[in-house]
């Protein structure tokens, strides 16, 4: 029986506005904006994906008053002037056309705006901010008075230019650490004026900038973005909040959007790792919804229909955004609405959204072509009467075959196991990291219906291949095990901890076992906590310091992950040493001075690397056959990079057999 959402698609009216159903489309930077502010042809395709998609509001990313004083990043938008406004009027018709209504979100970085990006180099925030490490050097400049007064007015002035361009409603980012947080915030705010000083003249400034805002709007709705809880010490708690709430209605806010967190100090909570509980924001959305009476937006880590759909049945709140679910399967709430929330590709908060290598442009990890809607789709016809061979079924190859297939290709896809899902297994295998699965059991369903013909327990050999005749090959191999050059490294209780976490060793760890992990990377830090959650007791051995642990992960998870090792009781990280023989029930290492010590140990879980898995590639070439390497068969990478390597591997294939497209021009 298909499930009816029926609260999470029922209508609600915000004042004079009626949106469609509850889900919102949280606002997130891009990256796609020109860097003198405007709307860019690749935002409008962007956000015109999501309003097909199905959301019934999409609330356009952080625009800048005041880029010369507040600009956060390059390509932020901006709106303090009309020399934009053409943008935001094709973009507010691309989503209207769509079915989605539109609010523009207003923001000014304050003493989080880099000096690069500002007109005179110069930082200013709520009060003065001294380097930590060098005392004497000024970092942040206190705002005059009359620079507050005219933000007051810039504020106003961008929300009546978001409202000819005709936007449905304008939010405030009220959150995350930015300028009108940091006013309200004593973390930030120790001056002692008309703007600061005790909590009543700390409101002060957001107060004015919302009378601003609500006098250039008229009755169009308003909403806030607010971080419900700051989660750092001496800063805002849910109790302070909800009473700061009260008084943002009482100035003209009609709709509160519950976030959390304060950038960089517990950016965890505005971003969270995957291991933070589905819904966890969800009773802070309730607490302000409690105190204010007004419709309050629950957003962050909501994953499935159902958690939206309950969350406003039970009172938690009146809509849902999502944010990095939205840039994962843009049509989220259709495939919700139409009773299919298992075709929904599913965020695993894996945040390669945020890597700092792909911080120059919006992206996803499973959904290469979130921030690249112009390209053109896959043409179906491409590969008729043409066959595509994929060697292994990770990540990488999974979605490779099933865009071949998409395109027409006759798909084989081999893997060696006699399962799907090659690295996803051991990446979902570590504690907190269980999202992971959801994307393979996703994976595996696609290909099930899909039409692509697997050939599983199959380690497939280039004459094999060869054979077969086809038009092309994709390898999506993986890696294989690497020697070390350890004495000792093919004994019984030496494992690659890699086949551990695939579940691919005889080896079962339990209560009392005595496990040495050697390599502090991110696979060795997560096979201690696997080990650890077994009942083993751990000692990590790391070449590395120990502030260099799982250097290569993202960075929430990582520091996550390196908090929960150092806080351990089953896990002791030894840093700065070398293991160097494997014994009868012993490891034995040597520190950076060349002493030797001794460890008990029932179990040595190697975790120092593997190499890339192409030799069939190499053979495949050599014959002449047109071979596409992707994943860690080409280069050692995450989740997203092999899934991307796949999608970069079919764009070349549209190249070779595509047709040409002529100019429009």
């Amino acid at each position: 029986m298909k499930k009816a959402y029926t609260n999470l698609f029922s209508p609600i009216q915000l004042g004079s506005l009626k949106l469609k159903n509850r889900v919102v489309m949280a606002p997130m930077s891009t990256s796609l904006g020109g860097i003198d502010g405007r709307v860019t042809p690749d935002q409008i395709a962007f956000y015109q994906e999501r309003a097909r998609g199905g959301f019934g509001l999409i609330v356009v990313e952080f625009t800048s008053v005041d880029p010369d004083t507040g600009r956060t990043e390059l390509h932020q938008l901006s709106l303090e002037s009309d020399r934009n406004l053409d943008g935001h009027y094709r973009l507010v018709d691309a989503l209207h056309e769509s079915g989605a209504k539109a609010f523009l979100q207003l923001q000014h970085g304050g003493r989080f705006s880099p000096a690069k990006f500002l007109k005179d180099g110069i930082v200013r925030g709520p009060s003065r901010v001294w380097s930590r490490k060098d005392p004497t050097k000024l970092v942040v400049e206190e705002m005059d008075d009359a620079l507050v007064r005219r933000l007051v007015d810039a504020f106003g002035a961008a929300a009546g230019r978001a409202a000819r361009a005709g936007y449905d409603g304008i939010e405030l980012h009220g959150a995350h650490g930015y300028l009108l947080s940091q006013f309200m915030s004593p973390l930030s705010n120790q001056r002692d004026d008309a703007w600061g000083g005790d909590a009543e003249r700390r409101m002060a400034f957001p107060i004015a900038v919302i009378k601003s805002v609500r006098e250039a709007i008229g009755d169009l709705p308003f909403c806030y973005r607010i971080s419900a809880d700051e989660f750092v010490e001496g800063g805002l708690d849910i109790d302070d909040t909800a009473q700061i709430c009260r008084h943002l209605v009482d100035a003209g806010i009609d709709i509160i959007h519950a976030s959390t967190g304060r950038g960089p100090q517990s950016f965890d909570k505005v971003m969270e790792p995957m291991s933070a509980p589905e819904g966890w924001r969800l009773p802070y959305a309730r607490r302000l919804r409690e105190a204010t009476g007004v419709p309050v937006i629950g957003v962050g880590q909501i994953r499935l229909p159902e958690t939206a759909e309950n969350a406003i049945a039970d009172g938690d709140c009146d809509l849902v955004a999502l944010g990095r679910p939205s840039l994962t399967d843009p049509y989220w709430p259709a495939k919700a609405q139409a009773g299919t929330p298992e075709l929904i590709r599913p965020c695993t908060t894996c945040n390669f959204c945020i890597a700092a290598e792909n911080l120059h442009r919006v992206t996803c990890a499973e959904n290469p072509r979130t921030g690249r809607e112009l390209q053109a789709p896959i043409p179906a016809d491409l590969g008729i009467g043409k066959k595509a061979i994929v060697v292994g079924a990770g990540p990488g190859g999974i979605s490779t075959a099933l865009m071949l297939i998409e395109a027409g290709f006759e798909t084989h896809l081999y893997e060696a196991r006699e399962t799907l899902g090659g690295g996803i297994i051991a990446s979902g295998a570590p504690p907190g990291k269980e999202l992971l699965l959801r994307y393979r059991d996703y994976l595996d369903r696609q290909v099930t219906k899909s039409g692509v013909c697997t050939h599983v327990g199959h380690a497939v050999t280039a004459d094999e291949v060869a054979a077969l005749s086809p038009d092309l090959v994709v390898i999506a191999a993986g890696t294989r095990r690497r020697s070390h050059g350890i004495e000792g490294e093919d004994s019984a209780m030496a494992v690659e901890a890699y086949d551990l976490l695939m579940g691919d060793s005889d080896v079962t760890l339990g209560e009392g076992d005595r496990v040495v992990v050697y390599g502090g990377g991110e696979t060795g830090c997560e096979a201690s906590e696997f080990a650890a959650a077994r009942g083993a007791m751990v000692t990590l051995v790391t070449r590395s310091r120990a502030d260099q642990l799982a250097r290569s992960a993202e960075m929430v998870y990582r520091s996550n992950l390196v908090d929960r090792l150092m806080r351990h009781d089953r896990i002791t990280v030894l840093a700065g040493h070398h293991l160097v023989r494997i014994g009868d029930r012993l490891a034995v290492v040597r520190n950076g001075d060349g002493a030797e010590s001794e460890l008990e140990a029932d179990y040595v879980l190697l975790a120092q690397g593997r190499d890339r898995q192409s030799e069939i590639a190499d053979d495949l070439i050599a014959r002449g056959i047109p071979t596409h390497i992707i994943g860690d068969s080409r280069q050692g990478g995450r989740i997203g990079d092999a899934v991307h390597d796949g999608y970069e591997a079919m764009r070349a294939i549209i190249a070779r057999y595509g047709k040409i497209q002529t100019a429009l021009c």
